[in-house]
């Protein structure tokens, strides 16, 4: 009896296999196949405009760079750096864009790789980069420039003995890349961009070149010559500026002198100065005893600095602002910019440890550059080379540490944990700016006591015409959340940390879900590190507009008495009504414009969206059930999910059983459920035993009272 009850269980386990594997292949989409679908929907179907255009590689043009100072009979110059195919798209794309501004003088676009007609590894880029553009040639395999521009560049570089020779004597490659150089800064490309309005350098947001082999692993070592970056950063007076800045490196702490102490020390015993600075220590209401601790330390430190000012020390002493008050990150960074004199600002976490002696002269040659808004660093969990923070990219979820928790050792994204980068913020544990940009900013933003404050500065400083920085050559330990715990840990925290996403978009309504270094290709519905395509996910826009609502139904006697049991890992990610998932407001406070076109019924459908998984376990043999529990009727009612392909969890648990489809995705009909607050769980069922396991949240949802007819 027992062999049969085995066998018939052995059975089950393989039928739920069978089942597995057949979701898992509908969904593992191909690159090629994905991106000839999304090129299909372009509708570009006109043959290559030829006219005034020239192709060229970069070698035949380096070979007679001297035709530029003749008679051109082209506007356009196109010219490869990598042995490739143009994808017929390309050239109407490039003709288009140049002919729709005559400010444009470079375009770029995106690349892949191509054997026997099957593309693959693609390279999406951002938008233009002044940062990333000076730590690397990020323009990959082709650039189209206006033959003019690059005439008036290469005249320029014939009267400079230096740059002549430099023309003369470099690789191929690097020549070309020392005239575009050139051409940039005539044409102010390195300067303040102009929202809405046409800039020097665009990017085409396509794939336009197959190259044979990876074009990023070919152009990865290019760099512009040393005597070319100091000469522009001589002309812009960065050096001497450097020599008359001071520094005020703001630090907000309360009751952790000893954690402050650790920053405080590796700041002065670490850092090679680059210039004079200053410390403030803002504390919103340390106790007696550690107030007088960290007073006696500020007092040793300013008896430091006056034993040796007048022996050309760096270091300008030490302010203690004590001012009791309840946590607010902002103010509190406030209050120490209010009290600071110096011309820069470093606002630095407590729970920051300083590895890198040359971080001060990187970080602050960047801020003083007159473009430059924050300025931020790559962070690292100490004593370690996982990385905790590499720049914050913008998805639809909202903010996010791409990167976090990746092996440093690993070059990921091609380069994005290297070199230097231009993103739409940095985190505020270590931001660096010119106290001008701080000011025009308005500061940090006040209503936004714990989370986003820093996000919020770095929008606004994007959204005043700057470029915010991430080097990811200064390299900070973290020591993260050692002062207030991690968000998401309570619904109480979970419920604020909406909140103020809530108020983060609500003051900056058109960057929702938008980031321009940030290719629309790349992932923006889920919450992974890496940089995924969005061919990796199932999950997308038009399918999500298609899915059915799943009836919702009350709980089982059986799904009530599962076990709560910490292996069910959940983690949500969306539960909100499908309008302001979309576009981060309610339809009562659409446009009208916005009504005509978007509300709909399907509008005010409740989505959900998440993973989870049960440790230890195969994940196949289990069925998933979404929770809510409604807090004012304590009924529990159970809604059919849809698995979803989620290759970044199945990246991170290498060592779990068929995790690959542990992400789920589920649409509530707006009216299905009274109205109230509902917890949300996750029941998870094994199809082959009678185990059944159960899961909360944090997470919770408010059921709207929407009339008849909504």
């Amino acid at each position: 009896m027992a062999s049969i009850k085995q066998q018939l269980k052995q059975l089950l386990i393989n039928k739920q296999y069978r089942q597995y594997e057949r979701e898992l292949a509908a969904q593992n989409e191909t690159y090629d196949n994905w991106i000839r679908n999304q090129e299909k929907k372009l509708k570009i179907t006109s043959p290559a405009a030829k006219t005034g255009i020239r192709q060229l590689t970069c070698e035949v043009f380096c070979q007679d760079m001297t035709f530029l100072s003749r008679h051109i009979t082209h506007d356009i110059l196109v010219l490869t750096l990598c042995e490739g195919t143009f994808n017929k798209i390309a050239m109407p794309l490039i003709s288009k864009e140049f002919a729709s501004s005559r400010d444009t003088v470079l375009v770029y676009g995106d690349e892949d790789t191509m054997s026997d007609t099957v593309r693959s590894n693609p390279w999406f880029k951002p938008d233009w980069s002044p940062d990333r553009f000076l730590s690397g040639f990020y323009f990959g395999a082709f650039v189209a420039v206006r033959t003019g521009a690059l005439k008036n560049a290469y005249l320029v570089c014939q009267k400079n003995d230096m740059l002549k020779k430099a023309l003369d004597e470099l690789p191929n490659a690097e020549k070309l890349y020392l005239l575009l150089f050139e051409m940039l800064k005539m044409q102010n490309a390195f300067a303040k961009h102009r929202c809405g309005q046409n800039v020097p350098v665009c990017h085409i947001p396509q794939v336009l070149y197959h190259s044979k082999e990876n074009g990023y692993e070919q152009l990865k070592d290019f760099r512009l010559p040393e005597f070319a970056v100091g000469e522009w950063e001589g002309q812009l007076g960065i050096a001497d500026m450097l020599e008359n800045t001071l520094l005020s490196v703001i630090i907000p702490s309360k009751d952790n002198p000893d954690v402050l102490f650790r920053c405080l020390d590796s700041l002065l015993e670490k850092t090679a100065p680059a210039c004079d600075f200053e410390i403030i220590l803002v504390d919103n209401g340390s106790n007696d005893a550690n107030r007088e601790r960290i007073s006696q330390r500020a007092e040793t430190l300013n008896r430091l600095a006056g034993e040796s000012g007048g022996q050309g020390s760096a270091f300008q002493g030490c302010q203690y602002l004590y001012e009791p008050m309840p946590f607010n990150f902002s103010h509190m960074c406030n209050l120490g910019a209010a009290g600071a004199r110096g011309q820069l600002l470093l606002f630095l976490n407590d729970d920051v440890e300083i590895i890198q002696a040359d971080w001060m002269k990187l970080m602050a040659a960047k801020a003083l550059l007159p473009y430059a808004g924050a300025v931020g660093a790559k962070l690292l969990y100490p004593g370690s080379d996982t990385i905790q923070h590499a720049g914050v990219t913008n998805i639809r979820l909202g903010p996010a540490h791409k990167l976090q928790f990746l092996s440093d050792k690993e070059v990921h994204y091609f380069g994005m944990n290297r070199g230097v980068h231009d993103m739409l913020a940095v985190t505020g544990a270590c931001l660096m700016t010119r106290r001008e940009v701080f000011e025009q900013s308005g500061g940090f933003y006040e209503g936004l006591a714990v989370a986003f404050n820093d996000i919020d500065l770095c929008y606004t400083i994007y959204e005043k015409g700057y470029y915010n920085i991430q080097r990811n050559d200064a390299v900070f330990f973290h020591h993260e959340s050692l002062s207030r715990g991690f968000d998401g840990e309570s619904e109480e925290k979970q419920r604020r940390h909406l909140r103020e996403k809530d108020t983060l978009y609500k003051r900056h309504p058109d960057i929702y879900g938008q980031d321009p270094f940030y290719h629309p290709y790349l992932a923006t519905d889920v919450l992974e590190s890496e940089y995924f395509p969005v061919f990796h996910y199932y999950s997308s826009l038009d399918r999500i507009l298609d899915m059915s609502c799943s009836p919702a139904k009350i709980a089982s006697a059986r799904a009530k008495l599962a076990r709560e049991d910490k292996c069910l890992v959940l983690g949500m990610e969306i539960a909100m009504e499908l309008y302001k998932w979309l576009y981060n407001t309610m339809p009562e406070k659409a446009t009208a414009a916005e009504e005509n076109d978007r509300i709909s019924p399907e509008y005010f459908n409740y989505y959900f969206q998440g993973y989870a998984f049960v440790i230890g376990a195969d994940n196949a043999r289990y069925e998933r059930k979404l929770l809510l529990k409604s807090r004012e009727r304590r009924s529990v009612w159970a809604l059919s999910v849809e698995n979803q392909r989620r290759p970044d969890i199945k990246a991170h648990l290498k060592d779990q059983t068929n995790v690959e489809l542990t992400g789920f995705t589920a649409k509530l009909h707006g009216r299905e459920l009274p109205p109230g607050v509902y917890q949300l769980g996750m029941l998870a069922i094994d199809k082959c035993s009678r185990q059944r396991l159960v899961s909360w949240s944090s997470w919770t949802l408010e059921i709207a009272d929407r009339q008849c007819g909504q």
